[in-house]
């Protein structure tokens, strides 16, 4: 698939431009928090595509890991997050993150977040595949207290909300600065700066059934990759086992931490199941226990599987979930003796921009945090409630990195400037409709079960669609059908390549994990390979 070098036709003579030392592209916990450290530093810009409670940040239930008594310890925490990781996570990154988390949730502290407190000071909360219970929470709201929070203290940052972020400005291999486009008018500026810091957010709406917010189009991760950087561990995509079923198609998630909290998987005949498949029972890792209820639901031909809370006090699921409890009154779930109908969803990309440890990309002066970036450290699957923290961790060693920057030298003029696209002739209901095939192939054969003839009819079908690319991105709806497109064909080729099962990525023509093939997969440009320098992979 030829992934082009620009997506739109601009000049920059007849754009309004401005000059930052830091522009970040992303509204959720990543890209907020890297705006406020950088704005001690120097001019900051934040560009972010819906406001701040659109993030999938925003949306996060359960909390955020973090070794936080004397019960628990760093050697523990990552010792659960290297095993979730089942063999792929990098782990000098997991190190880094679990050793400098403290720090990180100190300055959340400071900045107004109300974590949950009991007799012993903070509630620490237990969820799948941790060994201690040290899981800060704020109600079952916690994305939305510390997004609320950082959000307030950034004051004094250029804020453009309601801006796509259409193509990064690269020559010679560094990145100058970033072309935007607002929404509403499609007005378009450049915004040059010393660093570009990209936290645009994952890719879940590559599929039907996904908790993420529908602004989560894998744009920064499409526009590092057409630029020239790598992509990693793009198969890794996680299902969240538990998210409300309804008949409308939406996704609401019922947090892992309710079956932290005593909440119990049920077939459709009202039996436990899960500890027929792990000694975990609901409390084993993602990937296994989203795999579990497909089989259920496969295996009894049901659309979902029960989560029974019955056990659980009424009231007190009331205060320590209330959202959950809210939207199961409102839809008439009575918790205390009903069940709650739960099928997997696409929740979060484990795979994304490869970076360092301070999170640098192939192109020098690109960044990239957040989900959109690849660290490491949720190797083939992420432990629960280390996203946040993930978030907050290299969003500031990227900053960091940034502040040490000499001042960005006189931009050069860019050659393509003047290069005319096609100029998009779909209607927005041909966009919608194209995007819908999308999905529903993803869904098919891309999701939670793969095998080799399904991959290959996914990239079959991306490659019939590969024309798109060639279109002028001069509607945000083609521009996020563009993104889509290439991250799928990423996904879907780097599934295809690896031929074995491991964390998310099951394979059912390969069902068994083959440790001659525990590398990571790379992507760059058209090629395709695993990466033999594993030297920092858990072994």
């Amino acid at each position: 698939m030829n992934v082009t070098s620009y997506c739109v036709n601009f000049d920059s003579k007849s754009l309004l431009q401005q000059r930052y030392d830091y522009v970040i592209i992303g509204g959720g916990i990543a890209g907020l928090y890297a705006a406020h450290l950088a704005k001690q530093h120097g001019s900051t810009a934040l560009i972010n595509k819906g406001d701040f409670d659109s993030s999938d940040a925003y949306r996060a239930q359960g909390g955020i890991a973090c070794v936080w008594n004397d019960n628990d310890s760093f050697a523990s925490h990552i010792a659960d997050t290297l095993t979730a990781g089942d063999g792929l996570c990098n782990e000098e990154n997991v190190t880094i993150m679990i050793n400098e988390a403290p720090t990180h949730i100190r300055r959340l502290i400071d900045l107004g977040v109300s974590f949950d407190t009991d007799e012993n000071g903070y509630a620490l909360g237990m969820e799948g595949a941790h060994s201690h219970r040290r899981i800060l929470h704020a109600g079952d709201y916690t994305g939305k207290a510390i997004v609320t929070n950082i959000a307030n203290a950034i004051e004094g940052v250029a804020l453009y909300s309601q801006y796509l972020a259409l193509d990064l400005l690269v020559d010679d291999n560094k990145c100058y600065g970033v072309l935007i486009m607002n929404i509403q008018s499609e007005q378009r500026f450049i915004l040059w700066a010393k660093a570009i810091i990209l936290a645009g957010g994952g890719a879940g709406n590559l599929f039907i059934n996904t908790t993420n917010s529908p602004l989560i189009t894998g744009d920064a991760i499409a526009m590092a990759y057409r630029k020239g950087c790598t992509l990693t561990d793009m198969e890794f995509m996680q299902f969240h086992p538990t998210a409300l079923y309804e008949q409308n198609g939406q996704r609401f998630l019922i947090s892992e931490a309710v079956r932290g909290e005593g909440g119990i998987l049920r077939d459709i005949c009202g039996e436990r199941f899960m500890e027929r498949y792990h000694p975990l029972k609901e409390l084993a890792p993602r990937d296994i226990v989203a795999r579990a209820i497909y089989a259920e639901m496969k295996k009894h031909d049901t659309p979902y599987v029960y989560l029974d809370v019955t056990s659980i006090d009424k009231a007190y699921f009331a205060a320590r979930f209330p959202t959950i409890y809210a939207k199961c009154t409102e839809i008439g779930i009575d918790i205390s003796k009903d069940y709650i109908p739960v099928s997997p969803a696409a929740h979060f990309l484990m795979g994304g921009i490869k970076t360092d440890s301070f999170g640098q990309t192939d192109v020098e002066r690109l960044y990239a945090c957040g989900e959109c970036a690849c660290t490491g450290v949720h190797g083939a699957n992420r432990l629960a409630s280390n996203s946040l923290l993930e978030g907050l961790v290299f969003a500031a060693r990227a900053v960091k990195h940034a502040s040490s920057l000499n001042t960005m030298p006189e931009h050069r003029r860019f050659k393509w400037w003047h290069q005319r696209l096609p100029e998009t002739f779909l209607t927005p209901d041909e966009i919608a409709a194209i995007g819908r095939q999308l999905q529903a192939i993803m869904e098919r054969y891309v999701g939670i079960e793969r095998d080799g003839t399904g991959l290959n009819q996914a990239i079959r079908w991306l490659e019939q669609y590969e024309w798109i690319l060639g279109l002028s991105a001069d509607r945000p709806d083609i521009y996020e059908l563009q993104s889509l497109i290439i991250v799928g064909y990423a996904m879907a080729r780097a599934a295809l390549f690896r031929c074995e099962s491991r964390g998310s990525h099951y394979r059912t023509d390969y069902p068994a994990k083959n440790d001659m093939l525990k590398h990571h997969i790379i992507i760059k440009g058209e090629n395709i390979a695993y990466d033999t320098d594993y030297r920092q992979i858990h072994s």
